[in-house]
């Protein structure tokens, strides 16, 4: 293909060359041919001269002499007056009755010098003299007629020359225009593959927001919506499923998202199962009608293709027409994201949520949280409440659990979960954690130095500490530089930690342990954990969370399930805890069960650290100098 258009390209070139060289000798040759024109007409004025002075006895040899060299010159096309002579019958045909003429011309007039004034004789010169006139004007016009069918032909040449560069301009002008054309076409094919995540086609994060940022600023015709899906349990279908089950999933899902997607609509992948689109809209219901169909189909596939597997899915929905503040689109995303996270968090009944005023406000209230976490940090805004645990064999305090609280310079207390899930979002929980596991133990010393009553207090571990390499090492070398005796520190790790990473939770433990530690598992019931990890696990607590126990006074299964949980981990020595606990009936089950401690509001709330502290000195007023450990956990 590339070989046909070169060559054309050549034999064009090579006819504008010939076309060239045609147009340059027809220019050559008008140009002569207007020389016979002069010379014919010289001609014919010179005779006339000659005629007149004759006819007045004066001789003119020399005239004649230069009107001889110029008819034989046009006869001959030699000469010093390079005349050209042309192939053209009625030229040459007026050339040789010229000639003829011209022979005749100049016989008369030697007749008139001979004849002494013979008035018969002139009068016959003069007539020789119009007749020739009128012979060289047919010559000149029969030069015109020929010179000027000679400038048609060069006119003509002229116009196919000009056509020609033009179509040559044409042809080259097209044949570079499709070249852009399909450089930049093949130029946006390679953009949109480089852009496209490689397992599910959908878009990359930045070129999302690269084409998103186009398309709402090209079509404001269009009402536009941000969309960030994911699934709630997405994690544990990889665990349980396989990973290449998780990732069909995730394709057949792109798959389903892509297909509904319309003209100037997008799907693009953050990552793992987190989604974002961008749809335009009439309505908000045809928003949620499309998005609800698109789920309707991924659960049919999971019922078909993964042991009919329930799945749910979260989805915040922010319409740009509810934004009153100018954004970027990364802003836009936030919201959308923050709807999502209304959804996850238990605020929605039903799995789609839009961004409105409420949630806005719910943003800004995180906002002045995040902007004032560092400040709160240094300034030691953060204050840590007990709640105590009790044993359940003595009914006395046990120990207790360490609880922040956030007093703002405004004197307004904050509970964790107005603020945990921005340190969190910020990755700023560690030193959060760091900063309440250093209060307890200064808190601690505090007490040992003034040989007040000391009880275990365990200590809550962020995903994120417990990630960090070095949280063994920090946490022990703070525990060796106040003092603080083996027993009297626990740490808490949540359910997920113990499912996320067991072969590091196990390692963990073991070094906590043989740095003084005792090590719980909090939360337990929320998620997936197996109680078979616990023949493997090293940890000394479990710690039932409270929706075990919302209906164990009237639901047998539930207290059966409860009973069987605290009889088997015993069987592997660790001891346990209820949390949540409110009635006096719970307690008795719970005795029953020889559940070992109670931690809840039926005995006691959190309270400020002082108020634990002179609660300690009530209940153990005896117990100066040294630490108590009663029904230690």
């Amino acid at each position: 293909m590339k070989k046909g258009w070169l060559f054309s390209l050549l034999g064009i070139f090579l006819c504008l060359i010939l076309l060239g060289g045609v147009t340059i000798n027809s220019i050559y040759r008008v140009q002569r041919h207007g020389r016979l024109i002069n010379y014919t007409g010289i001609v014919r004025g010179a005779s006339q001269k000659l005629v007149k002075m004759e006819l007045n006895d004066i001789h003119g040899d020399d005239l004649i002499v230069y009107i001889d060299d110029i008819v034989n010159s046009l006869c001959t096309g030699r000469g010093a007056y390079d005349l050209p002579l042309p192939d053209d019958a009625d030229y040459l045909d007026e050339l040789h009755q010229t000639k003829e003429a011209w022979e005749q011309l100049k016989q008369q007039i030697y007749a008139v010098r001979t004849s002494r004034n013979d008035q018969n004789v002139k009068h016959q010169l003069l007539q020789d003299s119009e007749d020739f006139f009128q012979t060289t004007n047919d010559m000149v016009f029969a030069a015109e007629s020929f010179t000027e069918q000679h400038a048609k032909r060069l006119m003509l040449l002229d116009i196919i020359m000009f056509l020609s560069v033009l179509a040559l301009w044409v042809f080259i002008f097209i044949t570079n225009i499709r070249k852009i054309l399909r450089l930049e076409t093949t130029n946006r094919q390679l953009k949109d593959t480089a852009g496209r995540d490689t397992l599910t086609k959908a878009y990359t994060f930045e070129y999302f927001i690269t084409r998103a940022e186009q398309l709402m600023k090209s079509n404001t015709k269009f009402k536009y919506a941000l969309f960030y899906v994911d699934f709630s349990d997405f994690k544990y279908i990889n665990d349980v499923f396989g990973y290449a089950n998780g990732d069909n999933l995730l394709k057949h899902y792109a798959a389903l998202l892509i297909k509904d997607k319309e003209h100037d609509e997008l799907v693009g992948r953050i990552n793992a199962d987190n989604f974002i689109i961008l749809r335009h809209y009439n309505s908000r219901a045809e928003l949620t009608k499309r998005q609800s169909a698109v789920d309707a189909a991924i659960r049919d596939y999971m019922r078909s293709h993964l042991d009919r597997q329930a799945l749910s899915i979260c989805c915040g929905i922010c319409c740009l027409e509810d934004v009153d503040e100018k954004l970027n689109l990364n802003e836009l995303l936030n919201r959308a994201n923050f709807a999502r996270k209304m959804v996850k968090n238990g605020h929605e009944l039903n799995n789609y949520c839009f961004y409105d005023e409420s949630i806005r406000q719910h943003l800004l209230e995180e906002k002045s949280i995040e902007s004032g976490m560092e400040e709160a940090l240094s300034s030691r805004q953060f204050e840590v409440f007990y709640q105590p645990k009790v044993c359940m064999r003595t009914a006395e305090i046990a120990g207790s659990e360490a609880l922040v609280r956030w007093r703002t310079q405004k004197g307004t207390l904050l509970m964790p979960d107005q603020f945990i899930p921005v340190f969190e979002k910020n990755r700023t929980i560690p030193q959060l954690d760091q900063y309440v596991f250093e209060s307890v133990c200064v808190w601690l010393r505090k007490l040992l130095d003034e040989g007040k009553p000391v009880l275990p207090v365990s200590i809550n571990v962020s995903r994120l500490q417990f990630c960090n390499m070095d949280f063994v090492e920090t946490y022990a070398g703070i525990k060796k530089r106040y003092a603080i005796p083996d027993g009297l520190l626990e740490i808490e790790f949540t359910e997920s930690v113990m499912f996320d990473n067991w072969e590091r939770l196990t390692s963990i433990v073991d070094q906590l342990h043989s740095c003084g530690f005792a090590c719980s598992i909090d939360d337990f019931g929320k998620g997936y954990s197996s109680l078979g990890m616990f023949k493997n696990l090293n940890v000394d607590v479990l710690k039932i969370d409270a929706l075990f126990f919302h209906n164990l006074e009237t639901e047998e299964k539930d207290r059966l399930l409860v009973e069987s949980i605290i009889q088997l981990v015993r069987q592997f020595g660790v001891k346990t805890v209820a949390e949540g606990i409110e009635t006096r009936e719970q307690i008795e089950i719970l005795k029953h069960m020889r559940c070992d401690y109670i931690q809840g509001y039926v005995y006691y709330k959190p309270m400020p650290q002082k108020e634990y502290e002179k609660l300690l000195l009530q209940l153990f007023p005896l117990c100066a100098q040294e630490a108590v450990t009663v029904c230690p956990v």
